[in-house]
């Protein structure tokens, strides 16, 4: 595996990927780090037999936001220190730029009202441009199951932007 081939090809996937599911960009870019570092601690782990790389990336990816989500809720009941951080003002990125926009909003508002498990695949579909059988190997999902899903959550958030 040529790491730095793969970081440049997969780095703004796992970054759109994880932006997806975090809703926020600085935790999104601190993640993205950990994802980085973390595949580069354990390179030579990966086996080419049980997977292509960029299952094996995005495994990573799975794994550090659910980390940061599980810490985060344990931050929420000690500490104020994450509320402080968004007090903070800092010039806009262009992707908080893009997201002031009505309609950015409104889908985000949307995106906020699927259970995990459906942002998740969607945030796979979507985000870090994987197919059905690639998230169904990601996910332990069937490969119809993952189809469905990602069909009935589109759907919900038609209804939900409909509702907006």
């Amino acid at each position: 595996m040529n790491f730095d081939e793969v970081y440049n090809r997969l780095f703004k996937a796992v970054l759109a990927y994880v932006r997806g599911r975090l809703n926020c960009q600085q935790s999104a870019e601190e993640v993205c780090s950990l994802i980085w570092q973390k595949a580069w601690d354990k390179q030579e782990q990966f086996n080419p037999e049980k997977g292509i790389v960029d299952q094996w990336i995005f495994g990573i990816a799975r794994n550090e936001v659910n980390k940061y989500f599980t810490i985060w809720r344990i931050k929420r009941f000690f500490s104020l220190a994450e509320e402080e951080e968004n007090l903070v003002s800092a010039d806009p990125t262009p992707f908080e730029i893009m997201e002031q926009t009505e309609k950015n909003a409104m889908l985000l508002q949307a995106f906020s009202r699927l259970n995990p498990r459906e942002r998740d695949l969607i945030s796979l579909k979507y985000f870090a441009h994987f197919n059905n059988r690639q998230i169904a190997q990601m996910s332990g999902l069937s490969e119809s199951n993952v189809g469905t899903i990602l069909n009935r959550a589109i759907q919900k958030l038609r209804v939900y932007m409909e509702a907006l």
